[in-house]
């Protein structure tokens, strides 16, 4: 990302002149489109010239708005504001109309997972089209550290049990980053690339997914 001009009222300022089309109406198009106004108000706000990732955050499928919504950020990563297009908490059904009305794939969908919540059919979407998981909420908010088979895996191993969840999604090939504001915390969080979890324990997590959610359904959440 780079830091926006200190002159910001021309949104197309550092951009190549071949680049652009009719400035004129994309500015017009924009006051008719609220996935681009909402997009042009985060970049003022943030002071840059492009995002390099911008994200549907929920699909509202009762609404049926997500496909125009996804057009709007494709035609942004076409007009190079932005580097990358991804969304959040989309299930398959959500990710399979998008693949099927647009040329731009998905980047990343950032999902609630963790060892309640494996959603296997939608990691295994993810990898059949190239997308990347990023996990929301890796730890279930505190909610499987307790379980018992983490709890054995960590007394082995000698580590926490959020650094044997968090090593768990790193072996799945998850991005994830956890949330702490406590600096012992956020350190151990961090210390989890010196130690491999076996088959065996990677097996015993996998065998704790119970479909236990800390947020909403995609499907039901309007």
């Amino acid at each position: 990302m780079s830091p926006r001009n200190p002159h910001p009222a021309n949104i197309f300022e550092g951009f190549p002149h071949d680049t652009l089309h009719d400035p004129h109406r994309e500015t017009e198009q924009r006051r008719r489109d609220p996935p681009a106004r909402a997009f042009d108000a985060s970049l003022a706000n943030l002071g840059l010239d492009y995002l390099d990732l911008y994200l549907i955050h929920w699909p509202t499928p009762a609404r049926g708005l997500y496909p125009d919504s996804w057009r709007a950020l494709e035609r942004l990563a076409e007009e190079g504001r932005i580097r990358a297009a991804g969304v959040s908490n989309f299930q398959p059904t959500h990710l399979q109309r998008l693949l099927d009305d647009s040329a731009l794939t998905p980047a990343v969908n950032q999902i609630e997972l963790h060892p309640g919540l494996q959603q296997a059919e939608l990691r295994a979407f993810h990898t059949e089209h190239a997308i990347a998981t990023e996990a929301w909420s890796p730890l279930a908010q505190g909610a499987v550290l307790d379980d018992p088979a983490i709890a054995a895996i960590a007394r082995r191993t000698g580590r926490s049990p959020a650094q044997v969840v968090l090593r768990w999604h790193l072996q799945l090939g998850n991005i994830v980053i956890p949330k702490s504001v406590t600096p012992a915390r956020i350190r151990q969080n961090l210390d989890v690339f010196d130690f491999r979890l076996s088959d065996t324990d990677m097996a015993a997590i996998t065998a704790t997914d119970r479909n236990l959610r800390t947020g909403p359904h995609p499907d039901e959440f309007n």
